[in-house]
């Protein structure tokens, strides 16, 4: 009985071993298209670009920095944003 359990625990622990693999593959391969797409974004940033940014608001960039950019939303009215925050290019 004892050697039952043994032998159903240990296959057991080899199937949650396999799982966690698999896991870890799949999110890593994700972590690398996600990073690709961040690149392309970033490379592809000039300024008169309309662009979205994370919280939905949407604008042409002005000027692009190391770390920020400028981005005019209205008329005679710009924000300051962190580059990161610019989540898409907006296409017309």
């Amino acid at each position: 009985m004892a050697k039952e359990i043994l032998q159903i625990s240990i296959i057991f622990m080899i199937f949650i071993g396999l799982f966690l693999v698999t896991m870890q593959i799949v999110s890593a391969r994700n972590l690398k298209k996600t990073k690709e797409k961040i690149k392309a974004l970033q490379e592809a940033l000039k300024p008169g670009v309309e662009v979205m940014l994370l919280g939905g608001i949407y604008g042409k960039l002005v000027k692009l920095d190391k770390d920020t950019a400028l981005i005019e939303i209205a008329d005679n009215t710009e924000i300051k944003v962190d580059r990161s925050s610019i989540q898409a290019i907006v296409k017309n």
